[in-house]
C-alpha cells in the first residue's frame, strides 16, 4: 500500500464516524459558547439601555454633548445582539439537519416544518442561496404523518437539490415548492423534477410506479441511468418504501411532481 491508499483507508474510517458521532459532538461543543454569547449580548443590551436612561435623566444634554459616539454605542450593541440571533438561527438549521439524519425511529412528523428546515439548510449551498429563484408556499397546519424523520429528511434534501439544479439549467426559472392537505392526504408539490429523469419516459406518460419499480430482469433500478436519475429514483423509492400510503404523480406539461402521503385522523 502506498501513502494514498493508507490515507483513503483512514479517510473512510473517519467519514464513518461523521454523522453518528462527530457532528453531534461538534454541535454540542459549539452550543455552549454560543448560548453564552447570546445570553451576555442580551444582558449587555438591557444594562446599557438602563444605564443610558439613567444618564439621560440626570444629564438631559448628554446626547448633544457626546454627539455621534453616543448613538454609535447604542447602535453597536443592537447590531451585536441581532448578529448573535442570526448566527444562532444558522446554527439551529445546521444542527437540526444532522439530528434529523440520526432520527431513525417511527414518529409523528409535520412535513411542512420538515421541508421548511430543509429549505433553510439548503441556503448553506451558496449557489442555491444566491442563484436560485424560489416560490415557497407551506401550510404549517397540515396534519401530521407517521414515519422515520431521517428517511424523509434525506429524500426531500435530494429532491430540493435536484429541482434547484434543473431550475437553474432552464435559464433561471423559479423553483416552486408547496404543501397542502385534504381529508386524506398531506400533499407536497415540487417543480423542475422532470429534468432529472429521462424526458421520453415522462412524455410517454409512464406511471410513477413503473419508473420506480420497472419490470425488468434487474431488480435494482440504481444499476443504470445517469447520476441525476439515480438520485431522484432513490429519493422517490424511499418515500414509497417508507409508507404504504404514498401516491406520486408527475405533470409533464407543468413539470410538477406531486407526492401524496396518507395521514391518520
Amino acid at each position: 500500500m502506498n501513502e494514498t491508499d493508507l490515507y483513503l483507508f483512514l479517510e473512510k474510517r473517519f467519514l464513518a464516524t461523521f454523522l453518528d458521532e462527530l457532528m453531534p459532538g461538534i454541535f454540542h461543543n459549539f452550543a455552549n459558547p454560543l448560548n453564552g454569547i447570546m445570553g451576555r449580548s442580551k444582558l449587555m443590551q438591557r444594562r446599557l439601555e438602563d444605564f443610558v436612561r439613567k444618564i439621560e435623566n440626570r444629564y438631559p444634554e448628554i446626547e448633544k454633548e457626546t454627539g455621534a459616539d453616543y448613538k454609535k454605542l447604542l447602535s453597536d450593541i443592537n447590531a451585536i445582539n441581532d448578529t448573535s440571533e442570526e448566527f444562532y438561527d444558522m446554527f439551529r438549521l445546521a444542527a437540526g439537519k444532522f439530528y434529523a439524519l440520526g432520527a431513525r425511529d417511527v414518529e409523528s412528523l409535520n412535513l411542512s416544518v420538515l421541508i421548511e428546515a430543509e429549505l433553510g439548510f439548503a441556503d448553506f449551498y451558496l449557489d442555491y442561496k444566491h442563484n436560485v429563484k424560489k416560490e415557497i408556499h407551506l401550510d404549517m397546519d397540515v396534519p401530521s404523518i407517521t414515519g422515520i424523520t431521517a428517511y424523509y429528511s434525506i429524500a426531500f434534501w435530494m429532491l430540493i437539490r435536484e429541482a434547484a439544479k434543473n431550475a437553474q439549467k432552464r435559464n433561471g426559472e423559479t423553483l416552486r415548492i408547496a404543501t397542502t392537505s385534504d381529508d386524506q392526504w398531506v400533499i407536497v408539490s415540487i417543480s423542475h423534477i422532470g429534468g432529472s429523469l429521462n424526458g421520453d419516459t415522462l412524455r410517454q406518460g409512464v406511471p410513477m410506479r413503473e419508473i420506480l419499480f420497472p419490470v425488468s430482469a434487474d431488480p435494482d433500478p440504481l444499476t443504470c441511468g445517469t447520476d441525476e436519475e439515480k438520485n431522484l429514483i432513490c429519493a422517490l423509492m424511499l418515500f414509497r418504501l417508507a409508507d404504504g400510503g404514498v401516491e406520486m404523480t408527475h405533470d409533464g406539461d407543468a413539470d410538477l411532481l406531486t407526492i401524496r402521503i396518507r395521514y391518520h385522523q
